[in-house]
């Protein structure tokens, strides 16, 4: 038996023998941005967030969500995978309390968002990997993405992956980012665009081992 299956099954025992610490499994990280709150991000907890790096989705949605935790006075960490985060689409007031790491691969990125998780200072931390070659997010083990898990887990931090295809099995929540924007609106405001963003719940997995899939669209709220 692999050794990822082995950790699975032996978390999942424990769970049911001692039942879960910290958190509660359904309490959830309410993010301000009515389009990812309906969809249900767990608190506590690994989402992975896919997006091909083609299509303007994702981007759309990390300056949203930005804009609204930070608005609401939060603190966050954004690990980006690729240098390409662009902070000037957000106002000057609300960067200050956002920590921006700059990476040049995917597993500096993997690295740093061990360690910012880890530390648990910082209750929401986004990682960027939407624009990472394909490559090198192949590269990344199974193992790393199950220790961000527990590491989510036990330093109660709500840990968000961008990435450009689904490949995160252990994350408790999986959503796909779909929008058609025509060439027309193109120089339209990423507020005009938002209404246009929905999102496919795929996967989420509740509590200690029991998973159910479902598959919904949600459109954005204005």
């Amino acid at each position: 038996m692999a050794a990822p299956e082995k950790i699975i099954q032996l978390r999942r025992l424990l769970a049911e023998r001692f039942g879960r610490g910290g958190l509660a499994a359904e309490e959830l990280h309410q993010t301000g941005l009515p389009l990812l709150d309906e969809a249900g991000i767990a608190r506590a907890a690994l989402t992975e967030i896919v997006s091909t790096p083609l299509a303007p989705g994702g981007g759309l949605l990390l300056y949203a969500l930005l804009h609204a935790v930070l608005r609401q006075g939060e603190r966050v960490v954004l690990i980006d995978g690729q240098g390409s985060f662009d902070p000037r689409g957000l106002p000057q007031a609300e960067l200050r309390r956002l920590l921006w790491i700059r990476c040049d691969e995917a597993w500096e990125a993997i690295k740093a968002a061990d360690l910012a998780v880890r530390d648990g200072n910082v209750p929401l931390a986004i990682l960027l990997l939407t624009l990472n070659p394909a490559g090198e997010l192949r590269r990344i083990p199974a193992t790393a993405w199950h220790r961000l898990q527990m590491l989510a887990e036990k330093s109660a931090v709500t840990l968000l992956a961008f990435t450009p295809q689904a490949q995160i099995g252990c994350a408790r929540l999986r959503l796909s980012v779909h929008g058609a924007f025509p060439l027309t609106r193109l120089q339209a405001m990423r507020s005009d665009l938002l209404p246009d963003l929905a999102v496919q719940v795929e996967r989420r997995r509740m509590g200690a081992g029991r998973r159910s899939d479902e598959k919904q669209c949600r459109a954005a709220c204005a």
